[in-house]
């Protein structure tokens, strides 16, 4: 694993590359999380391929925005970095606001990808969701850090814990803090995808958590009527962090769809 960073676009972005040679991978993360927060299917990619994992504007590692930003241009931010690293064509592998951005690049620039991967998103509507309560501004120990983590992510895998513990917090004055998780962006990534997703010829792979309300039944029939080429799947046991809480069943699924191509 080599993780390093990238100026995209005018920002400092974090970025970490598994493997070598063989087909190319490109993982984008979901809100609250960075570019670690799909480690294990990347380790065991990394074996017959290269794959590279980008941490988004105000998250983990990577700088926060100079100034409000719409999703295209936070998808745009991710495509000057792959270029950069000549990492395309790729199979996209995006998780929740990742694959939003997925679903932007692939539409835009369907030249640059082999598959799309999308983990757990669809276009959906904003309006009335319920937002998640404000984390602690510090936590004791690591030990209050796992609990709060626990109770935020309760399907976590216990590797998946110590991943995070490992890369979503800093110590500041003896205490352990989050680093960034989405705050200041989170409000300007708002954008209707059917536009997009209609003009998708990528083959893609749709992965719905059973247990999630962001990829209903009618929106999953409608991307099937809207795509030239998707397969969806229902993915049990699980809501939308189907890869931190299945990381097993997800890289079945991933090599499954990945066989196919």
């Amino acid at each position: 694993m080599k993780e390093g960073f990238l100026d995209a676009c005018g920002h400092k972005i974090h970025h970490v590359m598994w493997g070598d040679s063989g087909p190319k991978i490109l993982l984008i993360h979901s809100m609250g999380m960075d570019g670690h927060s799909m480690d294990e299917l990347a380790e065991s990619l990394k074996k017959d391929h290269e794959v590279l994992s980008l941490t988004i504007l105000d998250h983990g590692d990577s700088d926060p925005p100079k100034s409000p930003m719409t999703l295209v241009e936070h998808a745009e931010v991710m495509r000057d970095c792959y270029r950069q690293l000549d990492f395309y064509p790729s199979v996209l592998i995006g998780h929740s606001v990742g694959g939003m951005m997925g679903m932007t690049l692939t539409s835009i620039y369907p030249d640059e990808f082999k598959g799309l991967v999308l983990v757990d998103i669809a276009p959906f509507e904003s309006t009335g969701r319920t937002s998640r309560p404000v984390p602690p501004d510090s936590f004791k120990d690591e030990a209050e850090a796992r609990d709060w983590l626990k109770e935020r992510y309760p399907g976590f895998t216990p590797g998946y814990y110590d991943n995070r513990i490992k890369y979503a917090f800093k110590e500041h004055d003896g205490k352990l803090v989050l680093k960034p998780r989405g705050d200041k962006v989170r409000g300007g990534l708002a954008l209707d995808l059917w536009p997009y997703v209609e003009k998708i010829t990528t083959p893609t792979l749709l992965l719905a958590g059973k247990e999630s309300d962001l990829v209903t039944p009618e929106t999953r029939k409608r991307m099937e009527k809207s795509m030239i080429d998707i397969d969806v799947v229902v993915v049990k046991g699980t809501g939308h962090m189907i890869p931190q809480d299945k990381p097993e069943e997800f890289e079945e699924l991933v090599r499954r769809f990945l066989k196919k191509l």
